[in-house]
């Protein structure tokens, strides 16, 4: 032996079993945090994925900028692509329209279809010429255009203007919902529609500059330099927020305000990686008390104590940081191919065996990090243990032992509560290991309300399709949704009749109210959104309705509406209300939800004001198109499947990582637990032998070593809650009331979920060392140490 640092290799020999507990504490650590940050990359790769689908790659925009100027800022070289871009009758007002349709006319050039919006053109290409055009696929379907026909819109005051179809483009959200078309032209024959403006600024064609960046630079400086330069005031450049805040170069408060919260919640996953790992060695240099005496015997240094306890723990790094990170990145492969399964149609393109560099890398750091302090504490205690102390195999803390302290409860329980804060630094360590899962959990806890007010899930009764009547009028032919259900391709088909400004006396008050026929679909969603009242008496009776909660509505539950409808007049009991509905309430007006029955009776309208279809998971295109065919162009074909999907896609990637890491805490709240409490027992397995020894039984040590474990348990939970709450405040007021204004509520769930896992964790961590102790005889209880 050459070296004291020689006895590592040997110790982890002899101490295999009792190393398994710290390697398994580092591999938890370290996965955990390879976890979160493979989940938050994932989960802001995906966000990426689905900003560059719905808003664009390009970081800024600039108004009242010349077209020498825009040639200057294209010219620098962080600039990788630009593009003039502007619209006309973007909100139908304009006078544009195409057989019939409203049509959308954009301006701008090749790079904004072409590098800022990839994925845009289905069919030919982006126009070349001034008389070319690309119009939406839906044209296509409707009006059956091919590449290279010509096609006329028809614009304000009579004017026709002709084009040629270069191409076709993928419909955006707003064309397919409201069944208009989008018309792509250059920028030059987008200039000339303005035919006032001779010569004018770009401004003066509603244009806007847009530029996209490298990545490398730092965005938010060269957005600077250009205001600057140009001098252009903040209300002349924009920003593309959402994507600046995922690729980290945000300057929006809101934004900054979410680094301070993801920041304190990175430093919460430090700490608790350092508790547990502490706490785990140092329970493991207490079971090794006389082993670190004989080497001081033997003419080691405090100093080189200390080194063998951080060399042991570095030891131990090289293979439970390789583990966690692969268990890690196993995870976050299982979540990603959830998301592929969940959403196609955005995270299609993920990766099926991604790799995650910031969940690699932080896994390894943070485990470096988290050892290399962990040990520090532990390395000393070791280093201070006196030869004689250790090689009689007592601890220093021996002579404390006649101070038990005195409580109400049975010696057992008493002894139990006394191991647990006989030693300070173990008690501190168990303690803040213990609230740093509860203070982790009420911390994460805050981004289920932030995911919820930034995201609003579907409802059950959210359509793909909706078939509307063009004047609201009950003109939509009842026999269409026959046929439309009879389609493979339809899932559910479901319509509503509307009888605006009906005239109703309630409770002696002359109103206008809206009519609305519901069926069965409808009436099952509405059972889960009843405040009051029966659904069933509605769905099945005649001439009874409910009423959506509206707190300016005098309207009860149990009154009595008379409708007068043309010629006459009927009586409905009002016998439910409800809390949500599939469609906008104009403000000041009643809402009354009856049957179909019902409302044919009282109006006699038999056809619908609108057919909603929900579609199959596989549906294509070519089935909407078929779909989109047979309602004809009489009606307005509203397709909301763009929308629903960036819904979907949105919530689920921000879902799985939100409920993921939950979930991670919550098991590692239970490991952790286990883990310390088995460790705890092993370093005094030769007290425990002692005490049966002199007459205690197998079931009085089991509830001593419970009674510590829930001392540990009852102070952690308490500090945990304490700073938990201060935290979650904090981290709520951060980024939910900044942002939405909400105030902070008293997470009562939360906390109740959290201390029933640290309940379950202790009733668990005591079972192991339970049968170990059955096992186990006096004299092996007496000689382990």
């Amino acid at each position: 032996m050459k070296s004291y640092l020689d006895l590592v290799s040997v110790s982890a020999k002899v101490h295999k079993r009792q190393n398994r507990m710290s390697v398994f504490c580092i591999v938890l650590a370290v996965f955990l945090v390879a976890v979160i940050f493979g989940m938050a990359d994932m989960a802001i790769r995906s966000q990426i994925m689905q900003v560059y689908m719905e808003e664009g790659s390009w970081h800024a925009a600039f108004k009242g900028l010349s077209d020498e100027e825009a040639k200057m800022i294209s010219a620098r070289p962080e600039v990788t692509a630009s593009s003039w871009y502007g619209v006309l009758n973007y909100n139908g007002d304009q006078g544009y329209t195409l057989e019939g349709k409203n049509v959308i006319l954009c301006g701008s050039e090749e790079s904004w279809i072409t590098k800022m919006h990839t994925g845009i053109i289905a069919e030919g290409t982006f126009p070349q010429k001034d008389n070319e055009v690309m119009i939406t696929k839906n044209a296509k379907t409707m009006l059956g255009l091919a590449v290279g026909d010509p096609v006329t819109v028809d614009g304000p005051a009579g004017a026709r203007l002709q084009f040629t179809i270069s191409g076709f483009s993928e419909g955006s959200g707003k064309t397919m919902e409201e069944d208009s078309y989008g018309i792509f032209l250059t920028t030059s024959e987008f200039r000339s529609l303005y035919s006032p403006v001779i010569d004018g600024e770009p401004a003066d064609y509603n244009s806007l500059y847009y530029v996209q960046f490298s990545r490398r630079c730092d965005i938010k400086k060269v957005i600077s330099d250009i205001k600057t330069q140009f001098g252009l005031s903040d209300q002349q450049s924009s920003e593309n927020t959402k994507l600046l805040g995922l690729l980290g170069q945000s300057g929006n408060s809101f934004m900054i305000q979410i680094y301070g919260s993801a920041a304190v919640l990175f430093l919460l996953v430090l700490l608790a990686g350092i508790m547990m790992i502490a706490s785990s060695l140092n329970s493991n240099v207490a079971q090794r008390t006389q082993f670190f005496g004989m080497i001081r015997c033997i003419g080691a240094t405090p100093k080189q104590v200390m080194r063998i306890v951080q060399r042991e723990a570095f030891g131990w790094c090289s293979i439970a940081i390789p583990l966690g990170i692969f268990m890690g990145i196993v995870v976050i492969w299982i979540l990603c191919a959830m998301l592929r399964y969940l959403s196609p149609k955005y995270f299609g393109g993920m990766a099926v065996f991604g790799i995650s560099l910031p969940a690699i890398l932080s896994g390894i750091c943070v485990g470096i990090m988290t050892v290399f302090f962990a040990a520090r504490s532990p390395a000393k205690r070791a280093a201070a243990v006196s030869p004689l102390a250790a090689v009689s195999g007592t601890r220093n803390d021996v002579s404390s032992v006649h101070k038990v302290i005195r409580t109400p409860f049975k010696i057992e329980t008493t002894l139990g509560i006394h191991h647990a804060v006989l030693s300070k630094k173990n008690f501190i360590l168990m303690t803040g290991s213990f609230s740093l899962s509860i203070i982790l959990f009420l911390s994460f806890s805050v981004t289920v309300d932030f995911m919820h007010h930034s995201l609003r899930p579907l409802k059950p009764w959210t359509p793909d399709i909706s078939i509307v009547s063009p004047d609201n009028s009950c003109s939509i032919n009842g026999a269409l949704i026959d046929e439309v259900r009879r389609n493979p391709a339809v899932k559910r088909a479901y319509g509503r009749m509307f009888a605006y400004d009906v005239s109703a006396l309630i409770n002696g008050e002359v109103r206008k109210v809206d009519l609305i026929s519901y069926e069965e679909n409808q009436f099952n969603w509405a059972k889960n959104f009843l405040l009051k009242g029966s659904v069933d008496e509605v769905q099945q009776g005649e001439n009874s309705g409910l009423i959506v909660f509206d707190r300016q509505d005098s309207v009860k539950v149990g009154d009595t509406v008379t409708l007068q409808t043309g010629d006459q007049s009927a009586t409905i009991n009002i016998t439910g209300l409800l809390s949500s509905v599939p469609f906008n309430i104009a403000p000041g007006v009643g809402t009354i939800i009856c049957s179909e029955k019902t409302f044919r009776q009282l109006t006699g309208q038999t056809d619908y004001t609108i057919i909603d279809l929900q579609l199959s998971k596989n549906v294509t295109d070519s089935d909407v198109d078929k779909i989109h065919r047979l309602a004809g162009t009489g009606v307005t074909f509203s397709d909301k499947r763009s929308g629903n999907r960036s819904v979907i896609g949105s919530f689920y990637s921000f879902g799985l990582f939100i409920y993921g890491f939950m979930t991670v805490i919550a098991l590692i709240t239970i490991f952790n637990i286990v883990n310390s409490t088995a460790m705890s027992v092993s370093a005094r397995m030769k007290q425990y032998g002692v005490f049966r020894a002199i007459g205690l039984t197998n079931r009085q040590l089991i509830k001593m070593i419970t009674a510590e474990a829930f001392t540990y348990a009852v102070s952690g939970s308490i500090l945990g809650v304490v700073i938990g709450l201060l935290l979650n405040r904090y981290l709520y007021a951060s980024m939910v009331t900044f942002h939405w204004g909400e105030q902070w509520k008293l997470p009562f769930a939360e906390m109740t979920v959290i201390i029933a896992i640290v309940i379950l964790s202790v009733i668990l961590a005591v079972q192991g060392p339970a049968k170990r102790i059955r096992n186990m005889s006096v004299v092996d209880t007496i000689s382990n140490l």
